[in-house]
């Protein structure tokens, strides 16, 4: 077991029923770093992340946080220490953002303990920090998708957790949204000291703006590592069956893949 970081998953077997998605797989998501889980579809990523939160248990094998196995944790205490985007998350019609965003309290709250000063801090710093604060008071519903995504982020930023797992959070966004929602993650990561994952099908922005990818295929790991390392047209035709080239991006620097078509 490594001790060199908080979250990490050892010779997990993953699979819904009789139907194995990985089996003996280990992975460690780094501290500090801006994490991007790619791969094709079908290949374990959600369901890797589902398991690395506890969402979902293992059928062998152990997710450890803090050097103990998340499992012994209370789901309270695992809330303390990890703040989970659930892909496709929906919430009550009539909730206004900011009562969505208090609900990112609920892990620090004592039993039967009134709303104090320091869950309203949190609060109000989390939405001035995902830029929602002008809509506290709008129904989560009348958001566009862009916002919404935004109001969710908030209210994981609120729970005030240091780990962040986000499973496909650019889906159903359009692109200004998305470059959007992905600057304020890199953001939180390398302003703020946020490790954070993120399950994205976007290459090129995983790219541009992760600090250490994680690539699977049928529920193993082909390479993990800086983007400038390890993206190469072999690595791409290993996962995807697709043929590039990769060029460097002419904004950031970092690797831009070039499809080159079947034929």
């Amino acid at each position: 077991m490594s001790t060199l970081t908080r979250l990490h998953g050892d010779a997990l077997t993953l699979g819904y029923g009789d139907y194995l998605v990985a089996e003996n797989l280990s992975v460690t998501i780094p501290d500090g770093q801006f994490t991007a889980i790619i791969g094709p579809n079908g290949c374990g990523k959600s369901t890797l992340l589902r398991t690395l939160s506890r969402l979902m248990k293992p059928a062998a094998g152990s997710v450890w946080l803090d050097g103990e196995q998340i499992q012994r944790y209370a789901t309270k205490e695992v809330a303390r220490r990890i703040g989970l985007l659930a892909q496709n998350a929906s919430a009550p019609g009539d909730i206004t953002v900011q009562e969505l965003v208090a609900r990112g309290r609920y892990p620090h709250q004592p039993l039967f303990t009134r709303w104090r000063e320091e869950d309203e801090r949190a609060v109000q710093k989390a939405m001035a920090a995902t830029g929602v604060a002008s809509l506290a008071h709008l129904g989560v519903d009348t958001l566009s998708g862009g916002q919404r995504q935004r109001a969710w982020i908030a209210m994981v930023l609120a729970q005030e957790t240091s780990i962040m797992l986000l499973d496909e959070p650019t889906t159903w966004l359009d692109i200004s949204h998305q470059i959007d929602l992905l600057e304020l993650l890199s953001e939180l990561n390398r302003e703020q000291g946020y490790t954070l994952a993120a399950v994205l099908h976007d290459l090129n922005q995983a790219c541009r703006y992760a600090t250490h990818l994680i690539a699977l295929r049928e529920g193993k790991i082909v390479a993990e590592g800086a983007p400038k390392e390890i993206v190469t047209p072999a690595l791409i035709e290993a996962i995807y069956g697709l043929r590039c080239m990769i060029i460097e991006d002419p904004v950031a620097g970092t690797p831009l893949v070039v499809p080159l078509g079947r034929r």
